[in-house]
């Protein structure tokens, strides 16, 4: 889990940044190497406005094919989710991450408010186990 927290540590600025300016972001992925070292990885397919679930979907697949390289894989995705606390529709930054040595993966969402003059602001995240989809096998 250090390792996940690594990757949210490091991309989190980033995509703060495009959600205060733009309002939204396209899903995007990080990953911790066999040697520690963080990236970012991307995937384009020559669609210049892709579904957001068929990007997830194919950074699952670059995790998959390539899992013996990396430790640790962070996808992060702007969502709109209920929040268990409120029951409310909120918009959220979604992250699936998963590891070699946790038995599950995780879904960790990150509730945010943006004010029309661009503050941005994190209500209480939550956290979703799951079954493993990439360090399988």
């Amino acid at each position: 889990m250090d390792e996940i927290q690594r990757l949210l540590d490091t991309t989190f600025p980033f995509i703060n940044s495009l959600l205060v300016k733009y309002g939204e972001f396209f899903p995007l992925a990080s990953a911790i190497d066999s040697n520690g070292q963080i990236s970012q990885v991307g995937t384009y397919d020559g669609v210049d406005n892709p579904l957001s679930d068929k990007l997830v979907n194919d950074f699952k697949d670059i995790f998959r094919a390539k899992k013996d390289k990396f430790n640790s894989i962070a996808i992060f995705y702007d969502v709109k989710v209920v929040n268990p606390k409120t029951g409310l529709k909120t918009d959220a930054v979604a992250v699936f991450g998963e590891n070699k040595i946790d038995r599950t993966s995780y879904i960790f969402y990150f509730p945010y408010s943006l004010t029309t003059d661009k503050k941005l602001s994190y209500l209480d995240s939550w956290m979703n186990t799951n079954d493993k989809e990439i360090f399988i096998g």
